[in-house]
């Protein structure tokens, strides 16, 4: 299928990225919609990650190209600056595929540059981490405060705030006078010279800040907690692994919400299998083997508390609600078939009758496996970032 749009800025083209993208990332095939709960879970396990996030390091590259836009450096024409922006990420690209070995975004296309670019994949986590201040704010729109905040200071300076240009101002802004506000929070990790043998490893320092930033302002998350203890993940291959070992370890909110999860696993991971079954007509050998393993155990791996998934998740959708819970119910009474009949008609009302794989049944190679074995809730470029700033940290006291 062919996708087109019209957009009329940078930003809107940007959210439209955003959205087909997900359609690419590694194991984000939601061929039932059950990504609304597997993103809620993640966001509350792994604050400010994403699937395409590949280094802790450009939670600080950004920044540093951001706040070098925002003190002037790159002029006061909004374009210009935003052109700058875009050249200067490039810029750190070429720079560490020379000194870096791998997660370096943009490495695939050295003679071209990528549609995502860092600062649209990072920003959201670098406002969950409190190192950008003003969570509302767009990248876009950030610059163009601080033109605005640039320009009144140096009309300030020079008494240049004639009852016009403070009329002006109360239009651009609506509270409080933004000369006074600081956006960024760095520590004393930004150094002009921050491009001087720049790699994608964190110095001590960066990794000290990441650290503290994680743990100060995401506390109740598992992220946050693996940090604090200085757990290493090496040996935890999968979300499931680690949470069955740490378990106990925790606070009774982050256990029960870990309960939950690998709960609501144990049912999607049914959901999936069959699926897998219906649209390879049952020939898909990977699927057989794992149905014939899931179905010895069927009531317990359908014991999910689904409200309160729906609940504790603050999640309104109710067509979601109503699949899910059929299902259950149908898995309960060992009725199979009514499964498959919920997980087809599942799909022709999320895509249409002649886009669902189910109505499609033999069309696909019989062998290839669609969407993921188990929900990963972000584990893996959690587990990434966390390892880059424990990894620094081991460094520093070598």
């Amino acid at each position: 299928m062919q996708l087109g749009w019209i957009d009329f800025s940078k930003d809107e083209r940007n959210k439209v990225l955003n959205v087909i993208h997900l359609l690419d990332e590694p194991g984000a095939v939601d061929e039932l919609g059950i990504g609304a709960i597997r993103d809620a879970f993640a966001d509350y396990f792994f604050p400010g990650t994403s699937t395409v996030q590949t280094r802790a390091k450009y939670f600080l590259i950004v920044p540093y190209v951001l706040k070098e836009a925002g003190s002037g450096m790159y002029g006061n024409d909004l374009n210009t600056i935003l052109r700058k922006i875009d050249n200067e990420e490039r810029m750190c690209r070429d720079i560490l595929i020379q000194t870096s070995s791998d997660g370096v975004i943009g490495s695939l296309v050295p003679k071209s540059w990528v549609l995502r670019t860092p600062s649209n994949i990072y920003w959201a986590g670098i406002k969950k981490m409190g190192i950008f201040k003003a969570e509302d704010l767009s990248v876009k729109e950030y610059v163009r405060q601080s033109v605005i905040q640039r320009t009144l200071k140096q009309a300030k300076a020079y008494g240049n705030r004639d009852k016009e240009a403070e009329e002006n101002e109360k239009d651009d802004i609506d509270a409080g006078d933004i000369s006074a506000f600081q956006f960024w929070s760095l520590g004393d990790t930004y150094q002009k010279d921050w491009r001087k043998n720049l790699t994608i490893e964190l110095l001590p320092q960066e990794a000290a800040f990441l650290k503290m930033q994680i743990i100060t302002n995401q506390r109740t998350s598992l992220f946050a907690y693996i940090l604090k203890h200085n757990i290493s993940l090496d040996k935890y291959v999968s979300f499931g692994a680690l949470s069955a070992d740490l378990g106990d370890a925790v606070g009774p909110e982050l256990e029960y919400m870990m309960k939950l999860a690998n709960d609501f696993n144990n049912l999607v991971s049914m959901l999936t299998t069959r699926y897998n079954l219906i649209v390879s007509q049952g020939k898909n050998e990977t699927a057989i083997d794992r149905w014939d393993d899931l179905s010895k155990d069927i009531m317990r791996r359908s014991d999910v508390d689904l409200k309160a998934v729906f609940e504790r998740l603050h999640i309104k959708n109710m067509s979601l609600r109503v699949f899910l819970m059929n299902a259950q119910e149908a898995f309960k009474a060992g009725n199979i078939d009514r499964v498959d009949e919920l997980i087809i008609n599942r799909e022709v009302r999320l895509k249409g009758i002649n886009r669902a794989k189910t109505k499609r049944a033999g069309e696909y190679p019989s062998q290839s496996w669609i969407g993921s074995y188990m929900l990963d809730y972000r584990y893996s470029p959690a587990k990434r970032i966390i390892n880059d700033i424990m990894n620094a940290e081991v460094k520093k006291d070598v």
